[in-house]
């Protein structure tokens, strides 16, 4: 709705999605993580949270997935050359992998 002209004339204008405001309480540990952050990065802290929102939100959510039924990918690698899959079985061997922390 809006003036124009002594009348009033009810549009609907550009709509523009208005941003998701959350406030979240934090220990103190997690706060002095936060401000540590800041302090290296020079960014706002809400900024720090965002960028932490962002890279931790697949971890937080690939812990609630289905694990993958044994032999899913299998169609994948049936065509695959010899030489191929011999190169990937031998860099898996080479490989220590870690577990997330």
């Amino acid at each position: 709705m809006c003036f124009k002209g002594g009348k009033v004339e009810f549009t609907t204008g550009r709509v523009q999605n208005e941003a998701m405001k959350t406030s979240v309480d934090l220990d103190e540990e997690l706060a002095a993580a936060v401000r540590n952050a800041v302090s290296l990065t020079q960014e706002k802290p809400a900024t720090v949270l965002r960028m932490a929102i962002r890279a931790g939100l697949p971890a937080v959510t690939s812990r609630f997935q289905a694990t993958r039924p044994e032999g899913y990918f299998a169609s994948a690698y049936r065509n695959y050359p010899k030489g191929r899959l011999e190169f990937e079985e031998a860099m898996a061997r080479g490989t220590i992998q870690k577990p997330e922390r």
